[in-house]
């Protein structure tokens, strides 16, 4: 299964994307607002994190090897158990700098109800950065929606999730992570980049075992 696009629910997922992913503002900014979402391009990285959870879970298990979190094990067994990468899947295809899709319907969307406001640095008409300035409204429409709506909490938890994922990195290098899957580098320019959930699947279920077996032989050191 795959979801459809939809203007709205596009929008209530990037509303909490950037929410979840802003920082503070280094200065007062005139409307008041004290959070913001640095760059389109990390912007489109985090929404294909939360899009497409087989990549997720892989990003995870790339983590879980690093540090040894077992937490992030009970976090990918919960992306597979309830079927993440079938059911919450929404495609997006390679673009000359990787996933991509227009998010202009879903940002009008945000725009017009001052939930956020959008400032372009450039030269002329190139634009060299992008900005999302986070107003104080959009996180007491982002509480309000999850206590309204319980269901639609996933997003916020999982935006909080990839944020935590991505770190401090720009969208650069987080596009340079993504492309590291020979999957997704692979695509055609315009194809769908194809799902990795049966090999990631496949992975988990070795590092689970090896994860138990370093446990047994704890036991007898």
């Amino acid at each position: 299964m795959i979801f459809s696009a939809s203007p709205h629910r596009d929008a209530i997922r990037l509303l909490f994307i950037l929410v979840e992913g802003s920082s503070s503002l280094l200065s007062s900014h005139p409307s008041g607002a004290t959070l913001i979402f640095q760059g389109e391009t990390r912007l489109l990285a985090f929404e294909f994190w939360v899009r497409n959870p087989d990549y997720l879970a892989a990003e995870l298990l790339d983590r879980f090897e690093q540090t040894g979190e077992k937490e992030l094990l009970a976090e990918i067994d919960s992306i597979f158990a309830e079927d993440e990468p079938d059911i919450r899947r929404i495609p997006m295809i390679r673009y000359l700098r990787g996933a991509y899709e227009k998010l202009d319907d879903a940002l009008s969307i945000l725009r017009s109800r001052d939930l956020v406001r959008i400032e372009r640095k450039g030269k002329g008409v190139k634009i060299y950065e992008t900005d999302f300035i986070i107003m104080p409204k959009a996180q007491e429409v982002a509480k309000k929606i999850v206590a309204d709506f319980p269901d639609l909490s996933w997003y916020s938890r999982r935006a909080r999730l990839v944020a935590a994922i991505a770190g401090t990195d720009g969208g650069k290098a987080l596009k340079a992570r993504q492309y590291e899957r020979v999957q997704y580098a692979e695509t055609r320019l315009g194809g769908i980049i194809p799902s990795i959930a049966d090999e990631t699947r496949e992975r988990l279920k070795i590092l689970k075992n090896e994860s138990v077996e370093g446990a047994e032989v704890a036991k007898y050191d």
